[in-house]
């Protein structure tokens, strides 16, 4: 049974303690998203409108990111070719204003978490990004769920677009031997897919074009090790994920010949984060994956957890990516699933 509050940290963390820390948290997060706030002289007088200066930098590169200005429209992003992006740039002043009141938001929500928690089941995509102003999806098709399984598909946005791509490529990070995400890609696109998880076997019916890897991707997982609900149960089961095989990032694009990932798909029990530690690393950043949909999991709410968590979230806003959805795991409210598009790069 998953304790009542999002914030339970360790047992000797004492609950407001617990509070307290948490906020301190979210203005962390405000001052490290916030880049480009710190660049802006803060003229206007009206809280609604934008600083004049961002007002200026967007005049001279209207398809600059105002939050990362060093980062501008992502065009080689094929999800991105029926974006318009008139729309885009007016989210972007919403989402800039978003997160200049952040520590505000973090501490409202928190108290709507801790006392409604059992009936508001995704309190914490509040501190992700602002849930009312999502990347809209521009394709006929609009968000699309790939798999045949709410636990094994994700959403995905813009698929079609692939078939202009002469060679697109998928990473997909944890079968658990399910492979009906795999399977649906497969026929939907002519993508070159590559599935990696060094606890799992092989389809036992061969799936056109995926080659399996019995390899798990990011830093050595100790931090998973620590987060696992259930660590004690995998000393004693073979497929024990934390002492198998890691290659990095950069190794597996060198072995695959890659240069690009199109699609990065990812289920990984709390892996998330050693991969995500391994992929935000500067000499990745120009191969940073056009969209990325994965499972986020926060079981041991302590304060190190929390900390990277959120560290994470500011990260993806930092590199470009913009949230097109997020949809809470029924069976376990200390995860949520994302799906996430590079609009800037």
């Amino acid at each position: 049974m998953l304790h009542r509050t999002y914030i339970e940290y360790a047992h000797w963390v004492p609950r407001k303690l617990s509070i307290v820390l948490i906020l301190i948290i979210a203005s962390i997060i405000l001052i490290t998203i916030n880049v480009s706030a710190k660049r802006y002289n803060h003229e206007s007088t009206n809280d609604d409108e934008l600083p004049k200066s961002a007002l200026l930098k967007e005049t001279l590169n209207p398809l600059r990111s105002l939050l990362s200005p060093e980062l501008q429209w992502c065009s080689s992003n094929p999800f991105l070719a029926n974006f318009k992006p008139k729309v885009v740039m007016e989210l972007e002043k919403k989402w800039l204003k978003w997160s200049r009141n952040q520590f505000s938001t973090a501490y409202d929500a928190m108290i709507e978490y801790i006392f409604v928690a059992q009936q508001v089941r995704d309190q914490i995509a509040k501190f992700a990004y602002p849930v009312s102003l999502p990347l809209p999806c521009f394709s006929e098709d609009g968000l699309k769920r790939y798999g045949t399984r709410d636990e094994t598909g994700k959403i995905l946005c813009a698929i079609d677009n692939l078939k202009h791509v002469d060679k697109c490529v998928i990473y997909s990070l944890g079968s658990n031997n399910q492979f009906d995400f795999e399977s649906d890609l497969s026929a939907h696109t002519h993508c070159e897919i590559h599935t990696y998880d060094c606890t799992s076997f092989p389809p036992t019916k061969p799936i056109e074009r995926l080659s399996f890897h019995k390899v798990c991707l990011g830093k050595q997982p100790q931090l998973q090790s620590h987060i696992f609900p259930n660590v004690q149960y995998y000393h004693h089961v073979e497929h024990k994920a934390f002492d198998k095989n890691f290659k990095s990032f950069q190794n597996i694009l060198k072995e695959n010949n890659h240069t690009q990932v199109h699609i990065l798909k990812m289920d990984i029990e709390g892996g998330e984060y050693a991969v995500f530690a391994d992929l935000f690393e500067p000499v990745n950043q120009i191969y940073m994956p056009y969209q990325i949909t994965f499972e986020s999991h926060w079981w041991n709410k302590d304060i190190s957890h929390a900390i990277m968590h959120q560290q994470m979230f500011s990260q993806f806003w930092k590199l470009g990516y913009r949230f097109l959805q997020h949809e809470p795991n029924p069976q376990n409210r200390a995860c949520i699933e994302w799906t996430l598009l590079r609009v800037f790069c």
